[in-house]
């Protein structure tokens, strides 16, 4: 335990001169994990995404989410794309935000009785923590609610947490690269 809280320490001292890549015109690029305990629904979720800072500390962008799950004897796949919403609050290196994403699904459910295919909506509304552990990379945690709405059923949400990381590309970065 002290070894893991001496790290950390470590780590938030190396990273008190680091500049985030938070300013408009900026790319971020980098994805999450997750796991949602809804009741009696234990899901794995892997979300990769891409964004662009409209103003400082605001990205918009798209994410992709891959999904299974797997309810007593039922296991459904999905995959989804959508939009997402970050605004980042401070200037600091450990810096809090607030998220919102939206996925329209494709899903295949399997079970004894067959398969069945259908569309859904997901929504997640939350806040996290970005860590930067250099000028353009940060691991993240993020928490909230994530609600899936299933066509002609009745939706379920709960809590759901995400840990991730994130790549930041500034306006240089990116001008040096195409030169």
């Amino acid at each position: 335990m002290k070894r893991n809280v001496a790290g950390l320490l470590v780590l938030l001292f190396l990273s008190l001169g680091v500049n985030a890549q938070t300013e408009k015109g900026s790319w971020l690029v980098g994805g999450n994990v997750g796991l949602n305990t809804a009741t009696n629904d234990t899901r794995v979720t892997f979300s990769p995404s891409a964004g662009y800072f409209f103003m400082k500390n605001l990205a918009g962008g798209i994410n992709v989410t891959l999904d299974y799950s797997k309810i007593s004897n039922s296991k459904t796949t999905a995959w989804g794309v959508g939009p997402f919403g970050r605004y980042y609050l401070g200037t600091m290196n450990v810096r809090p935000f607030a998220h919102a994403d939206v996925s329209f699904q494709s899903n295949k459910t399997e079970n004894s009785s067959g398969s069945d295919t259908y569309n859904s909506t997901q929504y997640f509304l939350g806040a996290g923590v970005a860590a930067f552990i250099n000028r353009n990379v940060s691991i993240e945690g993020l928490a909230g609610y994530k609600h899936t709405a299933i066509q002609d059923l009745n939706g379920t949400g709960g809590f759901n947490l995400r840990i991730g990381f994130q790549v930041y590309l500034g306006r240089e970065q990116l001008q040096r690269a195409r030169k």
